[in-house]
């Protein structure tokens, strides 16, 4: 075998670990006869590199003629998910190497395999701040969390794959009732309402049935994605439905956004390989090359429905929320449960609550300005990549500014009282952040308290809400 991953040299008998990526994903590129390149997407909170290698880029900043650039992201949750790692160097090597190279002639890949190697070499799913660095999307206070939401901006991809794994015996909650789930492979969409209809309908309706029918023409049973079972009794949804996580909030700059996950039986088991990660870095490997046929067959189908995304930006409104609710009423899902006794496998009847609907529509202003706690805004706002001004001079303009009820309770202090159409003096330093592109909704979703994925959704930014005044980031008007 042509250049062994580090998990194929030690016979399967350990993960990789991040210093053994990084050196494997440089040998790679070493020995692509310049097809690739090796680099560095950022730090780690313990400062480790989070490596990228970017296969068949000849132009960071612009997609090569009649080509898709495609980004997969691995082992977001360290070694408690780590085959999504070791299937990408083994996909790595087949795209440079092997069978898969003439997909550098339509694709052009950026692979970040380890995107949290300070939870990789801990063997935890936090990084090294003891964060789930998958919940920090918003805030993007941790520094991989920065890095990838960078790194989907400055490449730009049409399409990104999340790569995930999920523990199938939910010690604390399933498990308690004695039963297992029981999937083999599982894919969603970034689910957010405001991500255009036209990505997030081509998304369910054309390409997750293609990725499922893909994967169960080649033996593996696969569904949608069920949110977490947790117990007999619960409703079925799908994923979360916030910019939180790294799904919802690439997909809301622009890239059809894919997840894909698949099961971890329990560590205690007794398998042919360690944890079993041979079997499931194989299900993780069919599950790419499955997802990457499918991108390749749908291009032009892509290419159209972000062309219609893009016009859709225009619109004057979005959704700041949704919810899942059970359509119609009585609406039932079965699906299979695995005894943790017996291992037989049993049909569990479920509420069906998968139905999203969005909620609080915002027609979105020019502009909001930032009149109060300037640099703790601006340094939020550099984060996420937002352009805006300090104002040199004050200026009297009309605005729209909620009354919130305040408190250091989130839920409670993002609670609306009023709202004021009236002109205001905004002082000078204040912040002005026009809105265009794609973050026309981004913006919103992150300063409007209303929202879910707000920042004002966590304690630090939620003790700003003063009860009954004015909120001090008012919406412009358009003056004509």
């Amino acid at each position: 075998m042509a250049l062994p991953t580090p998990l194929e040299a030690h016979a399967f008998g350990r993960y990789s670990d991040s210093a053994q990526i990084a050196a494997y994903l440089r040998m790679l590129a070493a020995a692509s006869g310049g097809k690739a390149v090796f680099g560095c997407a950022g730090r780690s909170a313990l400062g480790r590199e989070i490596p990228v290698l970017l296969c068949g880029v000849t132009d960071p900043a612009r997609v090569a003629s009649g080509k898709l650039r495609v980004m997969l992201v691995g082992s977001l949750h360290g070694a408690s998910e780590a085959a999504g790692c070791e299937a990408l160097l083994c996909l790595a090597r087949e795209l440079l190497l092997g069978e898969l190279r003439e997909l550098l002639d339509v694709f052009e890949l950026v692979l970040i395999p380890n995107a949290n190697p300070d939870g990789r070499d801990a063997d935890s799913f936090r990084n090294g701040n003891g964060v789930n660095i998958n919940r920090d999307f918003v805030l993007l206070e941790q520094p991989e969390s920065r890095a990838l939401d960078a790194a989907v901006r400055h490449y730009a991809p049409a399409v990104v794959l999340d790569a995930h794994e999920s523990a199938v015996l939910k010690r604390r909650t399933l498990g308690q009732e004695g039963y297992l789930t029981a999937f083999e492979a599982q894919f969603d969409v970034a689910s957010t309402p405001a991500i255009p209809a036209a990505l997030r309908d081509f998304a369910t309706g054309t390409l997750l049935p293609q990725l499922i029918a893909g994967v169960q023409a080649r033996g593996l049973h696969a569904q949608r994605y069920i949110g977490e079972i947790r117990s007999r009794s619960q409703p079925i949804t799908h994923g979360g439905l916030t910019l939180r996580m790294f799904r919802n909030k690439a997909g809301l700059r622009g890239p059809l956004t894919v997840l894909l996950e698949t099961p971890m039986e329990p560590k205690a088991g007794q398998y042919a390989t360690y944890r079993d990660i041979g079997p499931r870095v194989r299900k993780q490997l069919l599950c790419m090359r499955v997802f990457l046929d499918c991108i390749r067959a749908s291009a032009p189908a892509i290419r159209a429905a972000q062309a219609r995304a893009v016009l859709e930006l225009d619109e004057p409104t979005c959704a700041l929320n949704g919810s899942y609710l059970r359509h119609p009423p009585d609406a039932t899902l079965a699906l299979p449960l695995r005894e943790r006794a017996s291992g037989t496998r049993v049909q569990s009847t479920f509420a069906d609550h998968r139905t999203v609907i969005a909620q609080d529509p915002l027609r979105i202003p020019p502009q909001y300005f930032v009149t109060e706690h300037t640099d703790m805004f601006a340094e939020l706002l550099a984060r996420h990549g937002v352009a805006f001004e300090r104002l040199a001079e004050a200026i009297e303009v009309p605005v729209v500014s909620e009354v919130f009820a305040g408190g250091d309770e989130p839920e409670a202090a993002c609670q609306r009282i009023d709202e004021l159409n009236h002109r205001r003096l905004i002082p000078a330093g204040a912040l002005r952040v026009p809105l265009s592109g794609s973050h026309r909704r981004l913006v919103p979703l992150l300063l409007e308290p209303r929202s879910t994925s707000s920042v004002f959704r966590y304690p630090a930014f939620a003790g700003l809400l003063q009860h009954g005044q004015p909120f001090f980031i008012p919406r412009g008007v358009d003056e004509n």
